[in-house]
This record gives C-alpha cells, structure tokens and sequence, in this order.
C-alpha cells in the first residue's frame, strides 16, 4: 500500500487517481443541517475509502506518465460507466476498470504488463478510510442512525476494503451495482436503499464523494450531505446537495450530530 497524506486538504494533484466517480472540496462548512434528520445513510465508496493510492501507484509504475495516465484512465472509466448505463448494457466496476485502462494505456503509447494491469485494477481493493472517518462512523452508530454503503464498486472490493480498516461491524448493508446492473446516477441504483433500510425516502441520507453523485442522489429525493474532498467546483444544478463539507462532519450535520 502507498504511502500517502493523511491530512483532508488537499491538491487537485493529489486527486489525480480518484476514479471519476466524481469529487470536492469547498469552503469548510455547508449549507445548513436539514430540517428533517435522517434516520440511515447510504455511504458512496469514496467518502469513506480514501482512492488516491490508485493514482500513487500510475505514477511509480511510469514517472514520466503516470499523472497522464491516471487522469486520463479515470475519464475514460467514468464514461464508460456512463455509456453501459444509458445503453442498457452492464459490465461490472472491474470489467470496466481494466477496458478503460487498457484503452488509455494504448492511447498513451504506454507498455502495459498483465501483471501491471491487475495491480491497477486491483488497488481499489487495497484503499484505507479517510481519517476522519472511524470516530465518523461511530458517532452516528451511537446515535442509532444506520449505516450502508451504494457504491458502483462490486462487494467483493467494498467488503475488502471494509475488513482491511475494521468497520465492517458498523454497516448494516453493502449495495453495490451489480445487484440492479445499472451504475449510479441510475435511479435504480438510488432506488437500492429503499429496500435495504424499508424506510421512506424522506428518513434515508445519502453521502456523495462526487459532485455528480450528489446532484443525482438530490434528483432521486434523498437528503443529500458532500463530502467534498478534493477541490472540484459545486455542479450548477438543482437541486443540490443539502450539506458540503470537506470531510464526515458534512454526514454528521446529515443526521443532526454536532
């Protein structure tokens, strides 16, 4: 694993690597806390897993290119999700990862080992939490508000990432994608937490790492908190989310929890 910043400000440089799943840091609180307070949040992979050693390990593997690289792998994988889901087609999150990745790495002229390919692919089943994200988590357990992931990452990279940082006792469901076969914006991907917690979607949160994440779990009719990380600008559409932060205390106002 990576060495990497602990710290939650961070340089748009340092973000390179997070998949175009979507992301942001603006100004230090939000808008705020919701009138109505939620009873269960439904947690995207990244507000939670900290993505940027996947970017970290594009770079040592080619110095010279490896920012192109990850920038560029990120893009592509974000659009291919996109067009499997507006197509009607579904491959899984990995399926998708290596496809783009090979896809940039030929763009760019780059020698590509097999083994290099499935350590890429493969680090996004390597990521640790965020720090602020464990005294996070139980605050709000304590607090009796439940706790899932809805993420396009499969359950089987969610679940090792879960049991590599010790968190996996505080989520009651791990929803990923390929139960509906439909990425995020997806409604029917949103649609996920409705089943899972057998609440309204009034008394569901939802906690985006990407801008567009937000505005799509906004459109769905969830609470929605940003956990705006890494710098991107607000998306200029409404409904926005109803929290920005740049870390967990965006998911904590979420739920009423100082």
């Amino acid at each position: 694993m990576p060495d990497h910043p602990t710290s939650t400000s961070l340089s748009r440089r340092d973000a390179i690597g997070a998949l175009a799943l979507g992301a942001a840091i603006l100004p230090r609180v939000a808008h705020a806390a919701p009138a109505t307070i939620v009873h269960a949040i439904a947690f995207d992979g990244f507000p939670i897993f900290d993505p940027r050693p996947v970017g970290a390990l594009a770079k040592r593997l080619f110095p010279d290119r490896g920012e192109a690289l990850a920038q560029q792998w990120s893009a592509k994988l974000f659009g291919y999700a996109w067009l499997y889901t507006s197509a009607g087609q579904y491959a899984g999150f990995d399926a998708l990862a290596d496809a783009s990745l090979r896809y940039t790495a030929e763009a760019l002229q780059l020698a590509l080992s097999d083994r290099d390919r499935s350590a890429l692919v493969g680090a996004y089943a390597q990521l640790d939490i965020w720090p602020d994200v464990r005294p996070a988590l139980v605050k709000l357990r304590a607090a009796g508000v439940r706790l899932a992931f809805l993420s396009n990452l499969s359950e089987a990279t969610l679940r090792a990432n879960m049991a590599r940082s010790g968190i996996a006792e505080l989520f009651e469901q791990v929803l990923s994608t390929d139960r509906v076969r439909q990425f995020k914006p997806a409604r029917a991907a949103y649609a996920m937490a409705l089943d899972a917690f057998g609440l309204p979607k009034s008394r569901i949160g939802f906690a985006a790492f990407g801008g567009w994440d937000a505005a799509g779990a906004a459109w769905f009719g969830y609470r929605t908190a940003w956990v705006n990380r890494l710098g991107v600008p607000r998306e200029p559409i409404e409904p926005g989310p109803a929290i920005v932060a740049p870390g967990m205390e965006a998911v904590l106002a979420l739920a009423g929890i100082a």
